[in-house]
């Protein structure tokens, strides 16, 4: 087929790849029509806000929210129980307002925590929709009807002194409203106490993107 330039000023006939290379420079090119090089988009080059969480993909975590108590020279005896729990310090409360209404949090935490003898019961990271961590849960699931033996010692003479540090994530997600956590336990027999000379108490708190 015969290549004509046509009277309106197109082109006809012409093969695919039937231009000689370096024929075509940037300059020739419609706005716009250009394509860019292998390696030449650089982070320079994206607009303000271009990439945002919502184009993150699955996995990606979207914030971080840390929190933390001084410790104190005074150690915190943990009393009450599985819906009404003992905090370690207010100050180690996290507020975090999911962006995504079926995010995931993960939750990290650490603190000082002594174990008389003969003692048993909890401590992790307990949820709150309000403010003032009022009718908490716990995060973490547990085996039966109660957490009452996540710690527990069997000794009559000894006391266990332990920096703990866990991680849970809380998949109860269904909204984007504002959510509380804080680290809390209980004795449910014998004595556990938060403080003497160890590690304070951090929470570090996770939205992970589904």
């Amino acid at each position: 087929m015969p290549v004509t330039i046509n009277g309106d000023g197109s082109i006809t006939g012409l093969a695919v790849g039937g231009l000689p290379d370096g024929c075509v420079d940037a300059d020739t090119l419609a706005a716009g029509a250009a394509v860019p090089a292998d390696g030449s988009i650089t982070t320079a080059k994206l607009a303000s806000g271009a990439i945002t969480s919502a184009t993150l993909p699955a996995g990606s975590i979207i914030q971080t929210v840390i929190a933390s108590a001084p410790q104190g020279g005074s150690s915190l005896g943990l009393s009450g129980s599985i819906t009404s729990p003992t905090f370690l310090h207010s100050n180690a409360k996290v507020t975090i307002t999911p962006q995504f209404s079926n995010s995931k949090i993960l939750l990290t935490w650490a603190a000082q925590i002594r174990l008389n003898p003969s003692s048993n019961g909890f401590v992790g990271v307990f949820y709150s929709a309000n403010s003032n961590m009022s009718s908490p849960s716990v995060v973490e699931k547990y085996r039966s009807n109660n957490i009452n033996e996540s710690y527990r010692t069997v000794t009559d003479s000894h006391y266990m002194f332990q920096s703990w540090s866990r991680s849970c994530v809380d998949e109860t997600i269904s909204n984007t409203n504002t959510r509380y956590y804080n680290v809390g336990g209980y004795a449910a027999g014998g004595g556990m106490e938060h403080g003497d000379n160890g590690v304070t108490c951090t929470l570090i708190a996770q939205e992970i993107k589904v």
